[in-house]
């Protein structure tokens, strides 16, 4: 399960629609003491590798997403040194629904495909449909189906 402030999730709302018709992105993490995730927006760099590297990165913004490593490892870094840890991933789906694709499954998995990076981490997925905000879903790891099933989010106030 993951927690965000319902606040937290309109900013996410707010990130998403604004970067229409790219997909958004960012990293949610957590201190030693918070049972809440704390939002951090990142520049979706596909177009950018798209551009450098076509064959590599045949696909664009409107259809996935790239967190720079180094702001990756800025902001995990930053919380494990306060003793925190990445609590999730966030990223939008442009005019189709939420769900976690192959694609998302892909590039949350190890070189060798067969664990996580982050196997304690939720990965939200917004949808925005025709510039309108959609549902959202929500997925973690499931070790015994060894696969990511959808996980519930819960918003506080």
């Amino acid at each position: 399960m993951l927690r965000l402030r319902r606040k937290d999730l309109n900013r996410l709302e707010a990130q998403a629609l604004a970067e229409y018709p790219a997909e958004c992105c960012g990293i949610l993490t957590q201190g030693p003491e918070e049972e809440v995730a704390q939002i951090h927006a990142c520049r979706n760099i596909q177009d950018q590798l798209h551009a450098e590297n076509p064959a590599d990165f045949a696909r664009t913004s409107r259809t996935a997403y790239f967190i720079d490593p180094r702001e990756l490892t800025r902001i995990i870094g930053a919380a494990e040194r306060a003793g925190g840890r990445a609590a999730g991933f966030y990223h939008s789906h442009i005019d189709c629904p939420a769900y976690f694709s192959e694609e998302d499954k892909r590039r949350a998995m190890t070189m060798m495909g067969d664990e996580p990076d982050y196997p304690d981490a939720a990965y939200l997925v917004l949808s925005i449909d025709q510039q309108q905000v959609q549902p959202h879903k929500c997925f973690a790891w499931d070790q015994g189906g060894r696969n990511f099933a959808e996980v519930e989010l819960e918003l506080l106030d």
